[in-house]
């Protein structure tokens, strides 16, 4: 198969694969944008929190809890500065850097296996909330400005050690969230539930990540970023067993979005189970910066695996898909191509991964009539001739696969 795949499109600056402590792509980063936020002076502050809260691994099992206030917005505003529903299509690359750069992070050490020392204080709770939370925040100094980019999580800004953070008012809970607070079940156990019932997946993530979900005796702070994977593959692999309960589609579709420079292409095909991912870096975008042609990474998923190699942007298109397929009864085989391209310079998380697909599956889809015209299709809808021939070796080798089911009678 060609194509190649760099160190920097398998790591995207999470794994470490390079040795480094800090990945320079994304520290290069940091010099691109401005310093959207006035630095606050003051020590003591009060202000609502949109809620949102982040657990780092640095350190683990002694990890940082960033608690974030919004210092400049009333609360009526809180909401949107960690809200990645009500950001698609409706904000840009800087818009969002901008708005969560003014956020102001208060952070404390937590040890991972005393998840109640907050819920006692109500932190976890306030961020679990369905609405912004008024906060007081003491800090130790005043914060510096340090923007932090990454492909799993959403972007970060202002940041202090906090001496104290005092929640003052009352979190309003998902009622079904806050029953299984106290319920004696394994994490994705929960989590299978909890989404059934309709609880949003931003929810779920933080919800796990500040260890209110799982058995009593056993529930623990997870990192933000394991976490948010965490939460789309458990529901991912839920789903892509029960869809074969369903019927097989019965036609070919098409289905595309754009946003923040990213452009995914999803394309639905009749047969039992099997998906496969197509992830295309442009010269010049942020994985890419120093390549002279595209840069490439392929993922693959089995009823028997989940993705292969993993991959957190994989995971977070896969849900949406296989959301789409639950919703429908049906089950499928799926490719989907991502292409990105050299507008996009910082990665802002792999929310605008998830919800670009599933406002895609919500499109009119093209449908074609075979193979051969979903090729001509794809082809008119990317701009990589890579990507393309991808795409047909991808194609010819799913469709030339074969199930038990095709030889009973």
């Amino acid at each position: 198969m060609s194509g190649r795949s760099s160190i920097c499109v398998i790591c995207k600056g999470t794994k470490g694969l390079c040795g480094l402590r800090e990945c320079p792509l994304l520290a290069r980063s940091r010099g691109v944008f401005k310093a959207y936020s006035s630095v606050v002076e003051k020590l003591d502050i009060a202000a609502p929190s949109p809620p949102s809260a982040i657990v780092g691994e640095r350190g683990y099992p002694l990890v940082p809890l960033i608690y974030n206030i919004v210092p400049e917005s009333g609360i009526e505003n809180a909401s949107l500065y960690d809200n990645p529903k009500l950001w698609h299509g409706r904000l840009g690359l800087k818009e969002i850097v901008e708005l969560r750069s003014s956020l102001l992070g208060g952070i404390l050490k937590v040890r991972v296996s005393d998840p109640w020392k907050l819920y006692e204080k109500e932190i976890s709770l306030a961020a679990v909330s369905l609405s912004p939370i008024e906060t007081e925040a003491r800090f130790r100094r005043p914060p510096t400005l340090k923007l932090s980019f990454d492909s799993v999580l959403r972007p970060n800004g202002l940041l202090s050690p906090a001496e104290k953070i005092k929640v003052n008012s009352s979190p309003k809970l998902d009622k079904n969230l806050e029953r299984m607070i106290w319920d004696d079940v394994l994490a994705k156990d929960a989590l299978v539930e909890l989404f059934l019932k309709g609880t949003d997946v931003y929810l779920l993530e933080r919800a796990l990540s500040l260890g209110l979900l799982g058995k009593r005796n056993n529930k623990k702070l997870v990192p933000t970023r394991w976490a948010i994977t965490a939460v789309d593959d458990t529901i991912s692999e839920f789903i892509k067993r029960k869809i074969q309960e369903f019927k097989v589609i019965n036609e070919i579709n098409v289905f595309s979005g754009e946003y923040l420079y990213n452009k995914f292409v999803i394309v639905l095909i009749p047969g039992t189970y099997e998906g496969a991912w197509i992830e295309i870096w442009h010269p010049k975008s942020i994985w890419a910066m120093n390549s002279s042609e595209a840069e490439v990474m392929i993922s693959v998923d089995t009823i028997r695996e989940g993705p292969l190699p993993p991959d957190g942007g994989f995971s977070a298109a896969r849900l949406g898909v296989l959301e789409y397929l639950f919703n429908k009864r049906k089950t499928a085989k799926f490719i989907i191509i991502r292409e990105v391209f050299p507008e996009y310079i910082v990665p802002v998380g792999n929310w605008h991964i998830r919800e670009t697909v599933r406002n895609a599956l919500k499109s009119t889809p093209t449908t074609v009539a075979d193979y051969n015209e979903l090729a001509n299709v794809v082809e008119q809808k990317i701009n990589s001739k890579v990507g393309v021939n991808l795409f047909k070796e991808m194609l010819k080798k799913m469709i030339s696969q074969k199930s038990i089911l095709d030889y009973l009678p």
